[in-house]
């Protein structure tokens, strides 16, 4: 139970800091999750909180490289291979060395091959701090793919590299070749088993979506373990369980269009289940690097007096400059290709490939990974290296927080019609290429392409005084054709009404301010103006007796009853409708608004007249498009292709097209 608590505090602190983040957008939300992370040391329950690696590894990082590998673009892997594996097996190698040299140097105390143990746990980058750093800044587009894909191979380095430093300050003893062979068996095979389990678990998932067993609730639950079962697998047969789950993710991706022959609902889940896990698991992580680090500070303190925190301290600042330098020099000396027209531009895209090396995920959980003992004694300054790792993965977040707002270009607050048109169409384009993929066999998917063409306009803006104006007078003309229908004794009251109702909800529906729901509440709930005859109270009474005498009836009753009032409805669509849509034809203005009505219009009257399956199918086409423009959105926006305000605005877009088409599909 205690368990629960802690990992429920946990979850509400990572909550709470997106939940500032919002407002507060300037400050890197891993600050905000670390600073969480602070305030929860405070709680009594964490005072002698200690991080279990082993859980750390297997619950949250395997869950978080699986989603990475599955979001990286195979091509845009295949195309920078080379860069990719300079900076994560060679620039990676070279910085374990150096920094384990320059460590031991620095601080005799600590044994050479624990000095590379600290610079194999210092070494992974985490390209997902990178982003939250960066949200506010223009990253040059070829810089970040390279930081995505580095991010991903390099901590399966720091991870071989540190398990061969372990293994050498047990045994005592260190083998050139052997640890090279060591190397390779733990890499490669990492990439072996995570290619074999990622085919046979791809090809389980399309043998399902073949048989039509594609339900969210056997799919979903099949890739949320996907991550535990690879990585288990892999570590049982002691290779590289990190690498296996990317190599597994990657699969996932490279048969991403394949795997999405299944439902939109089934996408939807899918997509949203994986965006709240990775963000919550990577709030968590920072979460418990600001929770660790008192008790850490608390150890070195009562093992030393606190004598050698500064020494501490300067030598991890030490390490990151080193590091920084490395970093610098592999890329502008093209050790590491990056695509640049000048001298000039290739210093600028080292630096910032140099300043973006932040550590964060891998590197805490490696550093909390040391054994408490080796061959029955504890490991020497163990709480020294876990502090300098904690440091360094501080200064990583600050340093390019403060330098690369001074290099990169900030992102625009503001954007053109022109942009949003152009944004726009690629939405609508994206979203007509997954109905004419998915349900070209459908007989509405070319009503539903047409109605997401309809939303191609240069400036989509919607006149909210004019719709509401056209609504209103649509209602008008209803009214004044069922009174005079009530009249003629044509209708019964009770029928007018329950029309009317439909016509009043109609028109409060698609009024999106909430002030303009509120007033019309007024008035149709409480002025009451539609009074139809002066005798209107009595025989509203002898409606609620009517409504009562229902209960009585038998079945064969109540279903003849039932059509009766079916009947009388058409009977009063029968006028109403065709005048509205006249009406309609005769506005030559305002065509959007103009077509937004007539939709509802449209919509209400095919399922009054028993068109509903028609309209349950081309409803559920046209949600799972407008679901598919919201996932283009937050993709071009995660994938900074477009700036958030731009991305705000395009919600706004789509929410009122959603609106206007599939908000008169409830049943009145």
């Amino acid at each position: 139970m205690d368990t629960i608590f802690l990992l429920l505090f946990l979850v509400v602190a990572a909550i709470i800091a997106n939940l500032i983040h919002y407002r507060l957008t300037r400050i890197p939300v891993a600050f905000l999750q670390i600073g969480m992370g602070l305030l929860l040391a405070l709680l009594p329950v964490y005072h002698n909180f200690h991080l279990e690696p082993e859980i750390f590894m297997f619950a949250i990082i395997s869950v978080l490289m699986f989603n990475d590998g599955q979001n990286t673009s195979p091509g845009r892997l295949t195309r920078q291979a080379g860069t990719t594996f300079s900076l994560a097996i060679g620039l990676a190698i070279v910085s374990i060395i150096i920094i384990g040299a320059v460590t031991h140097l620095l601080l005799p105390s600590l044994s050479l091959a624990l000095a590379l143990a600290l610079g194999a746990i210092i070494t992974p980058t985490d390209a997902v701090a990178v982003s939250s750093i960066t949200s506010n800044m223009l990253v040059p587009t070829d810089v970040m793919h390279t930081l995505e894909n580095e991010s991903l191979f390099n901590d399966a380095s720091g991870i071989v590299a540190l398990n061969l430093a372990i293994a050498t300050v047990a045994t005592g003893q260190f083998s050139v070749w052997r640890g090279i062979g060591n190397f390779f068996y733990v890499f490669f095979g990492g990439l072996f088993v995570g290619f074999i389990l990622g085919a046979i678990i791809v090809s389980l998932r399309l043998r399902l979506i073949k048989l039509n067993v594609d339900a969210p609730s056997i799919i979903v639950p099949i890739t949320l373990l996907t991550p535990f079962a690879v990585y288990f697998v892999a570590e049982s047969i002691n290779v590289s369980g990190i690498l296996a789950v990317v190599v597994t993710g990657l699969l996932h991706g490279i048969q991403q269009n394949r795997l999405r022959l299944t439902s939109s609902r089934l996408q939807i889940v899918l997509t949203s289940t994986w965006s709240v896990v990775a963000s919550l698991l990577n709030g968590i992580v920072f979460v418990l690097l600001g929770l660790s680090l008192p008790q850490v500070a608390a150890d070195l303190h009562q093992q030393s007096g606190g004598t050698t925190l500064p020494v501490l301290l300067g030598l991890a600042l030490s390490l990151y400059a080193v590091m920084t330098i490395l970093r610098f020099l592999w890329t502008r000396f093209n050790l590491a290709q990056v695509f640049a027209t000048s001298q000039a531009e290739r210093n600028k895209k080292s630096l910032i490939i140099a300043l973006s090396g932040v550590h964060g995920t891998i590197t805490l959980a490696m550093a909390f990974s040391l054994p408490l003992t080796l061959n029955g004694h504890a490991i020497p300054l163990r709480n020294d290296m876990i502090f300098m790792a904690s440091i360094v993965i501080l200064i990583s977040l600050l340093v390019p927080t403060l330098l690369l707002p001074l290099l990169l270009p900030q992102r625009q607050s503001t954007f053109t019609n022109a942009e949003l048109a152009t944004a726009k169409n690629a939405m609508v384009n994206d979203a007509i290429q997954m109905i004419a993929s998915q349900h070209s066999d459908s007989v509405n998917a070319s009503h539903v392409v047409n109605v997401l063409d309809g939303q191609r306009v240069a400036d989509p803006q919607v006149n909210r005084t004019q719709l509401a104006q056209l609504f209103d007078h649509c209602f008008d003309l209803e009214h004044d054709i069922v009174t005079k229908m009530l009249q003629h004794q044509q209708v019964s009251l009770e029928i007018a009404q329950l029309y009317m109702r439909a016509a009043e909800n109609t028109l409060v529906r698609y009024q999106k301010n909430g002030w303009q729901r509120s007033l019309l509440f007024l008035r149709f709930n409480l002025v009451k103006t539609f009074s139809l005859t002066s005798a209107s109270r009595k025989r509203r009474q002898a409606i609620r007796q009517q409504r009562d005498n229902w209960r009585s009836l038998s079945h064969e009753e109540a279903v003849a009853k039932k059509q009766h009032t079916h009947q009388q409805l058409c009977l009063i669509d029968q006028q109403t409708y065709p005048a509205v849509i006249d009406y309609l034809n005769e506005q030559l203005t305002h065509t959007r608004e103009v077509a937004i009505v007539r939709t509802a219009y449209d919509q209400r009257h095919r399922q009054l007249v028993g068109e509903q399956d028609f309209i349950d199918e081309q409803n559920t086409l046209l949600i799972a498009a407008f679901q598919q423009e919201y996932n283009y959105i937050q993709d071009q926006i995660t994938t900074k292709n477009i700036s958030r305000e731009l991305g705000q605005a395009l919600n706004e877009q789509v929410s009122t097209d959603r609106l206007a088409y599939l908000q008169s599909i409830e049943t009145d």
